[in-house]
């Protein structure tokens, strides 16, 4: 028969635990003494709590275990534990759940009612009253007065128009006539010696150029004439 050795006998060990909060996470804290990082687990139950295990050999057939369950709060989030071992302690570091913080929107202004006055009421019965006191015209909307008045303005605007003298012309007229007869006859005058020297000046103008083409012509006509004769002579 096989021998499989004595037969092993456990001693049952409560580790000390302790929770430190951090701004982000909560951290559980296990002091495990002589445990090495391979003897030791941690699992998350279906129950919303930490399962740490381990066991160690103490010499020959003896040995040391823990078995221990911790709630887990509901600040943080079980999905995202994480465990590191080291210097014989266990930290199981568990985030904190993120919340956002409803935004709160301002209250909405509320515009006070709008109140009345009594004299106010007072100031619109004397506008009703006022207009109801206005006098009426008679009929037609024109009075007598009126008509003379508008029969006064036409007959000033037709004697505008005609431009009918109102009275006989005074002496200081005649002479501001006289006066302007001399000027336009002088105006006249000066205007018309103008337009005569401008002829006269045109005409001149037409006989130098016309002597100038006739001398032209006759230059050219003349060496026409002596290169003419040079061909005969040559051809003799």
């Amino acid at each position: 028969m096989a021998n499989f050795g004595p037969e092993r006998v456990y001693q049952e060990f409560e580790p000390a635990t302790r929770w430190t909060s951090e701004p982000d996470a909560e951290i559980l804290v296990a002091d495990l003494p002589g445990f090495k990082k391979e003897q030791v687990k941690v699992a998350v139950t279906s129950t919303r709590k930490l399962r740490l295990t381990g066991e160690r050999p103490t010499g020959g057939n003896k040995w040391i275990r823990f078995h221990q369950e911790i709630p887990v709060p509901l600040t943080v989030d079980i999905d995202s534990v994480s465990a590191m071992f080291k210097d014989y302690k266990l930290y199981i570091r568990h985030p904190k759940v993120k919340t956002e913080t409803p935004q709160t929107k301002p209250p909405a202004l509320v515009k006070p009612p709008v109140v009345t006055k009594p004299h106010d009421q007072h100031e619109t019965k004397q506008g009703q009253g006022s207009k109801a006191a206005t006098v009426k015209k008679p009929h037609g909307g024109k009075t007598e007065h009126d008509a003379q008045q508008k029969a006064g303005g036409v007959q000033r605007g037709k004697e505008e128009l005609t431009g009918e003298p109102k009275g006989p012309l005074s002496s200081k007229d005649e002479e501001k006539d006289k006066v302007g007869a001399k000027w336009f006859e002088k105006y006249k005058e000066a205007t018309g010696n103008v337009v005569k020297e401008a002829k006269s000046k045109r005409q001149l103008l037409c006989n130098l150029t016309a002597s100038i083409v006739l001398v032209l012509l006759i230059l050219l006509y003349a060496r026409n004439a002596v290169s003419s004769s040079m061909v005969w002579n040559s051809e003799e």
